[in-house]
């Protein structure tokens, strides 16, 4: 039980704190004013969310949850468009961006501790196994922000490259979430690389938190995934031209 508390946290703590440490990268003279402005409305997201969680989940057929995260995860791609093209609206649109991604981690979390299914687990378990995942994603996290803070004074397309798959991620989590849901069609599967690289394995943990992998990816979540990394990377672009 304690390892999979560990997992549990840093399977939704991850993908938060490596965008979070990109953000940062790009807010670095302001941290204290993007800190603010993602603290807020992550406590009050998360806040409504939780309240209301039971009944969310029980609309559109049980799939309230689903569809909501969903727009979450879209909305916070949107966001980070936003932020790229519009450099006034930059702050505070990527704070808001990190906040619903927030919102969907702290909701999954609270969920995992509140399941009836979770009575096995130890107050003990649960402490020791958050501050493990907390512990090791914070450690991932600095080396991220280290790593992109190089990458940005080097060669600032690299840092661009980086916040466009980071940003495409979080569409191929809502367009799995869709596909689930069947709100959106998957078409054919494309191919399957579970046994060179399964998405269990600590390389593919990492990728699935940086850029949503996937092991058998179908079309639409392919097509998805090429359109908005190609969108975000243009909006970042458009942000290095006007700088």
């Amino acid at each position: 039980m304690l390892i999979n508390t560990v997992l549990m946290f840093l399977r939704e703590l991850l993908p938060l704190c490596l965008l979070l440490a990109t953000l940062l990268v790009w807010h670095r003279s302001v941290w204290r004013s993007f800190a603010m402005y993602f603290a807020l409305p992550s406590v009050l997201m998360l806040s409504l969310i939780s309240l209301k969680i039971v009944w969310i989940s029980e609309q559109l057929d049980g799939l309230g949850l689903e569809l909501l995260y969903s727009f979450l995860y879209l909305i916070c791609f949107v966001l980070l468009c936003v932020a790229a093209l519009k450099s006034k609206y930059e702050l505070w649109s990527s704070a808001f961006a990190a906040a619903c991604l927030f919102s969907i981690s702290g909701s999954n979390l609270l969920l995992y501790i509140w399941l009836p299914t979770q009575g096995d687990n130890t107050p003990a378990d649960l402490v020791l196994g958050s501050a493990l995942g907390i512990g090791i994603g914070a450690s991932i996290t600095v080396l991220w922000y280290y790593l992109l803070t190089e990458l940005k004074q080097w060669r600032s397309q690299s840092f661009a490259l980086l916040l466009s798959v980071s940003g495409a991620r979080q569409v191929m989590m809502a367009s799995a979430l869709l596909i689930q849901s069947d709100w959106l069609p998957a078409g054919p599967q494309l191919w399957q690389t579970g046994q060179l690289l399964p998405e269990q394995s600590e390389l593919g943990f990492f990728l699935q938190a940086l850029m949503g992998y996937e092991a058998t990816p179908s079309l639409s979540q392919l097509l998805l995934y090429l359109l908005c990394f190609g969108l975000l990377f243009w909006c970042c672009s458009f942000m290095e031209n006007k700088r």
